[in-house]
């Protein structure tokens, strides 16, 4: 149930980011997340969990406190940017992002990139290196994911 709370968390801060001048309603947005398959339980604990992180007490910086790690962003080098296409460097910021790698695995699939020999490596090559990387460190628990990136179908991922 986590799993979906952040899911849920997830589609509104995209929601909110992607209304620029329109304002939102919380009754719109639980309608529209209600329609797409989530539990009224479920999105009122990603509320409650998005006002209580609201709610945090600030830092001397002026930031919140940090409530878990914040995603790291890769800048990928010349030789990288060469033998991996843009596309599947894409896939692999989304992955990333979406929580899916940890950096010590996306930092596994790019060495074994770099490590592959001829032209640079497509997007369905580099989901073949990410499955075997997810399959080698913990093989039950990426079934789903692997059978989303293959059929490049994202919508599972959040239900």
């Amino acid at each position: 149930m986590r799993e979906r709370v952040l899911a849920i968390v997830n589609l509104i801060a995209q929601y909110v980011l992607g209304a620029e001048d329109i304002p939102i309603s919380e009754q719109e947005l639980m309608a529209e997340l209600l329609s797409v398959g989530f539990e009224a339980d479920e999105i009122n604990d990603a509320f409650s969990w998005m006002e209580s992180i609201a709610l945090q007490p600030q830092t001397e910086a002026g930031l919140v406190a940090p409530l878990m790690n914040l995603p790291t962003y890769r800048v990928f080098s010349d030789q990288e940017q060469q033998k991996i296409t843009t596309a599947a460097r894409g896939f692999l910021v989304k992955v990333r992002t979406m929580g899916l790698l940890s950096d010590e695995a996306q930092e596994e699939i790019i060495d074994r990139a770099l490590r592959s020999a001829g032209a640079p490596l497509n997007e369905q090559e580099i989901k073949l290196i990410t499955i075997l990387t997810l399959l080698s460190r913990s093989s039950n628990l990426w079934l789903r994911e692997i059978d989303c990136f293959l059929d490049n179908d994202w919508s599972r991922i959040y239900h």
